[in-house]
This record gives C-alpha cells, structure tokens and sequence, in this order.
C-alpha cells in the first residue's frame, strides 16, 4: 500500500479523487485497494518552544530540540497506516519548512520504508496524477529537509535568545523572527537615510531645449553651481550640433507573470491588502484549485504549459516560450480554471487580478523600443530617452544612427542626486526580498522555495501588527519602539549575520556540509550578536 501525506483537507480531497481512494474510512483519511491519503496538519507535530527547555537559562543554546505530537487521536489512527505502508509519499507545495514536517513525521512513526515526493504546483486532477506518476525520491530530499530543520532551529534560537536579551536590558519581548530583525534592520538604515536629508539639493544640472522644444538633461551634475554656469555658458545657443540616436529593443522591461512577491505587491497597491492577508486569500484559491501555489519566486512558465495557456488566450504574442528557469513543478502563479462557484468577494478580487495580469503578459508588445538621443558639448554629455510605442514600433528600425539638434536655449537647475532607494511600502518588500535572496541567486543553491524562508513582505506586516514599523500613506517608517530595537542593531551588521547563516542553512541542499555543524557555527555568531547589545548576558 502506497501511503500518501498531504498537509491541509482541502488537498487531501482532491489528491485522493484522482488516484481513486474514494473511501473515506475515517475523517480526512481516504483509501483504495492500492493508496491511502491522510491529511496530516502542519500542526500535528509541534516543535517545543525554547522557553518551556531553558528552565530561565540565558544565552540558551540546546544541542538537541524537542518535538511532541499534538493530535493523539489521528496520532492513533496513524500509526497502523504507516506500519503498513509500502512507500510513504509527501504530497505538497511547500519548499524545505514543509519537507523538514515530512521529515519528523517521518522519524516519529520510526517509517523504514522508501519515501518519495510529489510536487503539487497545481491541484488538478491531471497535474496530480502526473505528480503522482513522477515523484521524485533520492538523497536530495533528505537535504531539503535538513535545511529546514536547520532553519526552524535558528529561528527558534534567536526568538528565544533575542526576547531574552531584551528583557535584560529593559526592552519588551516581541518575538522577532529573524526574517523580521532582518527587515527591521533594513526599514531602519533606510529611515536613517530618509532623516539626515536635510533638503539642501546635492548639485546642479544642465536641462538644453532643442528644436521642437524636447529637454535634454546632462549626465553629469555639478555640486557648485558656478561650475555648472561656467559649462552652460560654452554651450552654442542658435546653433545645430552633431548627435546620435540609438534604437535599441529588448524585452527586459516586460511584464512578467505573478511570483508571490510581485502579487503581494500588486495586491497592495490595487486592492489596499496587506502580504499575510493575500497569502492567505491565494492560498485558499490553490486549495480550491482555482490558481497554482503562490509559493513561487519564478515568474515564469514551462513549455508544457503552453497549451494551457492558448485554451484561454489562443494568441500568446507578448510572452516568449523557450528556455527560463521553469519547470513544470516551480513555475509562476497563474489561474487554472474559471471561478464556478461562490466565492469571498476578497478571493474574486485576487483571481481576477493574477488573470488580468496573465492578460497582460500575453498581449503586450513581445518586446520595447527606446531610442535616445545624445550629444556633448566640450565634456559635458547631455540625452534624452523615450519608448517608441504605436506606429513609431512598427515603422522604426533598431539602430544608431547620425542626427543634429539645434539648441534652443540653456540653464542651470538645482537638483537631488538621483534616489536609489524608496520607502514605500512596496519597493522595501521588494528590496529586502532582493536583499536576501541575492547570495543564493549568485551560488545556485537551488532551495524550492521555502515560505518561513522567503516571504519579507509578511514579515514587514508582521512589524507593523507588532508596532514596531509604520505604515503611512504607503510609506514605511521606524516607530518610536522600533527605533528602540534598532538602535541596539546598528552598526553591528547583524542582518548581514543573520543573512549569511541562512545561505549555509541553504547550501546543505547541495550537501557540502552537515546540519549539525551549521546550527553550532551559528550558535556562535549568535551569542556574539547576544553580548554585543547586553554585556552581562550569563552573569
């Protein structure tokens, strides 16, 4: 007997619809002649917080955690389908976090049996199938789940450790996460930033009308303004001068289909919800198989899916098919069915804006034109660029080509140097996943994509329920009770600390080293982090 473990009822439903258990012997167990499913809720095993072991010790770094399960009753049930299971299979979304529940499972009902996973991306009765059909098994499981095993512990050490610190120099407990202080960290120095500005513009640039009466801005800026007077006045007024124009095309600036991140982002900024909230919502839509799992950084899609596509949009011009890092197990968020039932009106709205977005995906320009146009002037370089849409797309060609301007006038402006950074809402979601997920991207370490791990913009909600961010107009600052917590990480480049343990955490997934000589490492790092804010910790 094949024993398959899905994690919520909603899948486990659907999972066993397809492969033909049609029995429900007990509640949220349903078999066959040949499979059973169970749903074993993330719940089932829980892992003993930190506080119910240190006994008030403080640093407190275990050598060992603990587990206990939580549901005798299914516990009970359990135990006989396991004992008799030929291959135990895990059936889920979930990156390392979920493989690591599988994991413990696992050593708890003490299986000797094969153990396999099946990847549900989309809960379809033929995408479960075909899960079903390849599911994966190897050693390279084994390592997904000693990455979450590693992570949880590190979580659970810092929140333990970091409340306690804050309690022994006078701060509140807030049960920061390290994706947290890592988001804390990152809306602090950029409050800082936003805070020394004093309004005083940096420089001083050039802005050149030209024929047609086009502005044109130097490329450089100039911090005393007689500097910038004396390259304005060598400029030719009346006169046409040399230039080039270059047409270039590329679909870098493209949409691209919806990765969690992009839709929390777009949620927010079209609907007003906030990241937990629509991961909540997009979940809901998975379970009910209205969407593929929002646990997704890829914003693209397989070859395999095209024909899934072209049922809904037969034409498919403004997306390139071909070779990007999708696969048909991790590929981006998109909507598998038309809505044929009731729906939350807050759930509607999240459908209805991850299919506009396919929509815009697949009927945009396949790629942009931008043509610029550029001249100098002694050293000074000075251009303007603008996208080539409607008939100027069609009819011009890619290119560079000779022209002239003739200037019309001159004059110096004071300005700001450009602004790489924002504080709104958005961007630092989107800066702070970038922030992190940086390292991994540039070694490869390939971890599917794992929800404790990976999901900043619920982390940055979860500051603000905690009121230690604030959300105004949009735009996020450091309350009074996160300058407090901020100000006993800056300059010690903890993020950076945290960060760089998570990609050793994650770096088990190519197996390069052990689990248990990653959590020591860190502990470590971890009490020199604990007696850089509080000196007498241990005393």
């Amino acid at each position: 007997m094949i024993l398959i473990i899905c994690e919520n009822i909603l899948a486990t439903k659907t999972v066993a619809l397809s492969l033909g258990a049609n029995t429900e012997a007990v509640s949220g167990i349903y078999t066959s002649d040949t499979v059973t499913v169970a749903n074993i809720p993330p719940r089932f095993i829980r892992q003993t917080p930190l506080c119910e072991l240190a006994d008030g010790e403080y640093p407190f770094m275990p050598d060992k955690f603990r587990m206990s399960v939580t549901m005798k009753e299914l516990e009970r049930q359990l135990k006989p389908l396991f004992h008799a299971a030929g291959e135990v299979v895990f059936a889920s979304d979930g990156g390392a976090d979920a493989q690591a529940r599988f994991f413990n499972i696992c050593r708890h009902f003490r299986v000797g049996c094969p153990r396999s996973r099946m990847w549900l991306t989309r809960l379809s009765y033929g995408a479960i199938r075909g899960a079903f059909h390849f599911r994966e098994s190897g050693r390279h499981l084994h390592r997904l789940a000693q990455t979450g095993l590693v992570s949880k512990g590190m979580d659970l050490m810092f929140t333990y450790n970091i409340n306690q610190t804050f309690l022994h120099i006078g701060l509140p407990e807030y049960d920061l996460t390290r994706q947290e202080a890592i988001a804390l960290d990152y809306v602090g120095d950029l409050t800082g930033r936003f805070d020394d500005f004093n309004g005083i513009p940096d420089g001083h640039s050039i802005r050149v009308n030209v024929n047609g009466g086009e502005g044109f801005e130097s490329e450089a800026v100039w911090e005393a303004e007689e500097d910038a007077l004396a390259v304005a006045d060598e400029i030719p007024v009346g006169e046409t001068v040399s230039a080039t124009l270059t047409v270039d095309e590329t679909d870098r600036f493209n949409i691209r289909f919806h990765t969690l991140l992009t839709l929390q982002m777009d949620a927010f900024n079209n609907l007003g919800f906030m990241p937990a909230h629509t991961l909540r919502l997009a979940q809901s839509l998975y379970d009910r198989g209205l969407i593929s799992s929002p646990l997704t950084r890829c914003s693209h899609l397989p070859e395999k899916l095209r024909g899934h596509i072209r049922t809904v949009f037969p034409d498919t011009p403004g997306y390139r098919w071909g070779e990007n890092d999708a696969t048909i197990d991790h590929h981006a968020i998109i909507t598998l069915r038309a809505i044929d039932q009731e729906l939350p009106e807050k759930e509607k709205q999240l459908y209805w804006l991850i299919f506009n977005r396919m929509k815009a995906v697949v009927e945009q320009q396949p790629s942009r034109k931008y043509a610029t146009v550029e001249f100098k002037i002694g050293e000074a370089v000075f251009y303007r660029q603008w996208e080539l849409t409607g008939e100027a797309y069609e009819v011009t060609e890619t290119g560079t080509f000779q022209t002239g301007v003739t200037i019309a006038d001159a004059a110096v402006y004071p300005c700001d140097a450009p602004v790489a950074e924002s504080n709104a809402f958005t961007d630092v979601m989107c800066a702070v996943t970038s922030k992190a997920e940086y390292v991994d991207e540039m070694m490869h370490t390939s971890v599917p994509y794992t929800l404790e791990t990976g999901d900043y913009g619920s982390a940055l909600d979860s500051l603000i329920r905690k009121g230690l961010v604030t959300l105004d107009g949009g735009d996020v600052y450091l309350s009074p009770e996160g300058q407090y917590v901020y100000d006993e990480f800056a300059g010690h480049e903890f993020a950076e600390m945290l960060l760089t343990w998570q990609f050793e955490a994650n770096d088990l997934y190519q197996g390069d080293q052990a689990g248990r000589s990653v959590i020591e490492d860190f502990s470590g790092s971890l009490l020199c982090m604990i007696e850089t804010i509080d000196p007498e910790a241990g005393e």
